[in-house]
Parts: structure tokens; C-alpha cells; sequence
């Protein structure tokens, strides 16, 4: 099997390319280029490399989160 990952910023291609998969019996899908990455797409992975955008969305996600003291996250094993 061959994964190919087509990106086009044109409906008129993107619709050529999807007659063209139907009319030679290709398996296809499509999906949106921004997507919301969890945990499990980062564990697992998305098919797919992750775009800056997505990636960057995802480390800032938590920058407003107030941060877990130390003694606090590792208080069983500071005893």
C-alpha cells in the first residue's frame, strides 16, 4: 500500500484530482489542513506530518496555565 498526501490551495484541482482517484478506483479521503492536535495524535501521530501552525497551537496551548510546583508534583517521592 501507498500513501500519497496531496495538498492544493485549488477547489477546481482538488476536485480534478478526486474525479480522477473515483474514475481509476483509488480509496481517498479528505480532510481539513488545520487540525487540532491532543495528546494521543502526538503519541500516535496523525498520518501525516503536523504543519508549523498545528504544531505551534499545540506547545502554546498551556502557556496559561498557572505551572505545578515542584514539591507539590513530586512530593511521594521527595520523602
Amino acid at each position: 500500500m501507498t500513501i500519497v498526501t496531496i495538498e492544493s490551495t485549488s477547489e477546481e484541482t482538488t476536485q480534478q484530482l478526486l474525479h480522477f482517484a473515483e474514475e481509476h478506483g483509488l480509496h481517498f479521503t479528505t480532510e481539513p489542513v488545520h487540525r487540532v492536535l491532543t495528546e494521543a495524535d502526538m503519541v500516535t501521530g496523525i498520518g501525516r506530518k503536523a504543519t508549523a501552525a498545528e504544531l505551534e497551537e499545540y506547545i502554546l496551548k498551556g502557556k496559561d496555565e498557572e505551572p505545578i510546583d515542584f514539591s507539590v508534583a513530586f512530593a511521594k517521592y521527595l520523602d
